[in-house]
């Protein structure tokens, strides 16, 4: 119908044009006299065509108009579906609604805001139905719509600006802007709750075993340095393995070298910023502990923790922020100092270096996995 109806404007347009080539000069209307109401009768003659091609232009935009708001509700609805039912964001429906406009559209330059609204209303129905299918749902939930989020706005979202951009002649500036502020949104909300899921999960690991201390032991440690462990710490064990936990499922879901666009530094992947949020919260909440109990720690026991905790610095130092990092060296010289050692790091002589090459070989998994 609006195709019959716009060719229908454009032969009311010819006929104007080939009226007004036809159409009486002023002297001819005037009769030679020079009488001044020539210009009224010429817009008598002139007003009744130009007037149907004014009322037929009209008629064709607010058809047009309709069609592309029509079309860009249906799309939102389906993209809603698919969305809260199956986690997808539908980048790939709202291309295909752009480009099928573009090949109806006739007055593509007049529909410019209802294009533009209509990509908005689409896209925004995504993420409330992204959001919805998280509801009730873990973290795996979350790193798959924060992995659709990331698709989109380094995919099929540019290829809808591009298209956009194209089909209005560059009448829809701000389309870009308004798109990726609402992925963007909601990429941060997910990404941050997960992020909180990870700091409570690695602070319940990061739990010493105090029963494992001897309370009689308060000596200061023996000529002959540390004493090397016999097994890996479960503490340890817990926290790194939580951490380990951690980068399997932002790799699984984000891949390896997904960079975040939103609320990080330039170039900062995805799974570096689980990680150092992991690490830190781990070294936290070790050094929390032992800060509150340090009274009871004593002897060997300090020399133990300390060794233990370079260990950890030493595996996690890629990731660990320089707040953190600074907190766990003085909790460090803390421990240190209580084993009899000052600010020493492994005591004197080749014997100091014992532990911590123990603790390396005990879990070399996680060195392995965590380290450089």
């Amino acid at each position: 119908m609006k195709k019959e109806l716009a060719s229908l404007v454009e032969v009311v347009h010819n006929c104007t044009t080939s009226a007004n080539m036809l159409r009486p000069s002023e002297n001819d209307i005037d009769g030679n006299t020079g009488a001044t109401t020539s210009h009224y009768q010429r817009i008598s003659l002139e007003s009744p065509l130009e007037e149907c091609t004014q009322l037929a232009e009209e008629a064709v935009v607010t058809v047009e108009r309709r069609v592309c708001i029509y079309s860009f509700d249906v799309c939102a609805r389906n993209c809603s579906m698919r969305a809260s039912g199956s986690g997808t964001f539908d980048g790939d429906a709202l291309l295909l609604c752009v480009q099928k406009l573009s090949e109806e559209l006739t007055r593509a330059e007049e529909c410019a805001n209802e294009i533009e609204k209509g990509c908005e209303l689409v896209v925004r129905r995504c993420c409330e139905g992204l959001a919805s299918f998280v509801r009730d749902r873990g973290d795996a939930a979350r790193l798959r719509v924060v992995a659709e989020c990331a698709d989109a706005l380094n995919g099929r979202i540019v290829d809808v600006v591009r298209e956009v951009a194209y089909l209005t002649n560059g009448h829809s500036e701000s389309v870009e802007e308004a798109l990726a502020e609402d992925i963007m949104a909601l990429e941060g909300t997910m990404f941050d709750d997960f992020l909180d899921n990870v700091r409570r999960h690695v602070a319940g690991c990061a739990r010493l075993c105090w029963n494992d201390f001897d309370p009689n032991d308060d000596g200061p440690i023996s000529e002959e340095g540390s004493s090397t462990p016999g097994t890996f710490p479960a503490y340890l064990s817990a926290s790194l393995l939580a951490i380990v936990r951690c980068r399997a499922q932002v790799e699984r879901a984000l891949h390896e070298t997904t960079i975040r666009r939103s609320g990080a530094p330039e170039d900062t992947t995805y799974q570096f910023l689980a990680m150092a949020t992991a690490a830190d919260g781990v070294v936290d909440g070790i050094c929390n502990e032992l800060n509150a109990n340090m009274s009871r720690v004593k002897g060997r026991q300090a020399d133990r923790m300390a060794n233990e905790l370079h260990f950890l610095i030493n595996t996690l130092k890629n990731y660990l922020s320089d707040e953190m990092l600074s907190v766990a060296d003085k909790c460090r010289r803390m421990l240190c100092s209580k084993a009899g050692r000052g600010g020493g790091i492994q005591g004197d002589g080749p014997n100091g270096l014992a532990a911590i090459e123990e603790l390396e070989r005990l879990g070399r998994v996680y060195v392995l996995c965590l380290g450089e």
